[in-house]
Order: C-alpha cells, then structure tokens, then sequence
C-alpha cells in the first residue's frame, strides 16, 4: 500500500470520526434543549374543541379527574388592556383559544412524594392545549415535565408521571 493510499485511508476515516462527532453533539443539543424547556408538546390537525375533547377523555380514561380547567386565552383577552400587553400584530393574545387542564394520580402522587416530600412540587399535573391566531387549525397539546431531583428513587417516580402525561398527550394529539 502507498503512502498516499494510506493518507487516504486516514483522512476519510477522520472525516468520518468527524461527522459522527457533529452529529452526536446536534443530538446532544436537541436533549439538553429539550429538557431545559420545562416541557413538551405536540402539534395536531384539526378543531381545537374536538382536541380538547380528546385530551379530557384521554385523561379521564386513565381513571383520573380533571380539577381545574384554567381558560389561558380568555384571561390574557381579559386582561391585556390593563397590563399593556399586546402581541405585535396589536392583537390582546396569541391565541385563538388557550386552556390547561390540572389533575393527578394518586398512586403516583404517592410514589412521588415518598421518595422525596419536596416532589409535591410537581403537584399537580398540567397538560395545555392551544391554537394559536397565526397558525389556526394547528392545535397543540403538551404538558409541563416534572422536576426530578437526585436522588434514583426520584428520579424512577417522576419518569412514571411524566410517560403518563406524554402517553395522554400523545393520545390526544393522534
């Protein structure tokens, strides 16, 4: 084999070790990135009364209760005017309808904070749904991810909560 053949060989294998690199650390940023927001939503088409409907059934068939729906875009409507706030388009929200609905399980609730007390932080579950007015018929539905602490027993139960709020988003967002 040549030296140049050799050279060759070399360079493309760094050039491969390279690319993977890149690529690994573009991952690497999507995660971190992803769990620095605090959460995650999904994006579906359609009617934003029939999204909700799906995610309040989505909930309630797992046996749980919807406490409190809070109406998001009906409050920043409301209340625009009086804090000065209006979008740059000069509309008084984003939305063309907005809403979170809180709930819990018990059973996890309870797996949660028995591994640690301060885990009632992550009480109680939201879930959202919104549509926003530049992007109408595009419904999207998310929830806030759980903190978890350090400890591994945290860590085990609060990966629990947070596959239930995705396995109901995911649901209603199919």
């Amino acid at each position: 084999m040549s030296k140049n053949t050799q050279h060759a060989g070399i360079y493309r294998f760094l050039c491969v070790l390279c690319a993977c690199a890149i690529v690994a650390l573009c991952f690497a940023r999507d995660v971190r990135a992803d769990n620095a927001a605090g959460y995650k939503s999904y994006i579906k088409d359609g009617k934003f009364e029939d999204v909700l409907f799906e995610l309040n059934n989505a909930i309630v068939d797992r046996g749980l209760v919807v406490d409190y729906t809070g109406h998001l875009g009906a409050m920043l409507e409301r209340t625009s005017e009086a804090v000065g706030s209006v979008t740059p388009g000069g509309s008084k929200s984003p939305y063309l309808a907005a809403k979170y609905l809180q709930f819990c399980s018990a059973k996890l609730t309870h797996e949660v904070v028995s591994a640690n007390p301060l885990n009632i932080a992550i009480c109680p579950y939201v879930v959202f749904i919104f549509e926003l007015k530049s992007d109408p018929g595009k419904v999207h539905v998310g929830y806030r991810k759980p903190i978890a602490g350090p400890s591994r027993l945290t860590r085990r139960a609060t990966a629990k909560v947070e596959k239930l709020l995705d396995d109901i988003v995911k649901q209603a967002a199919e």
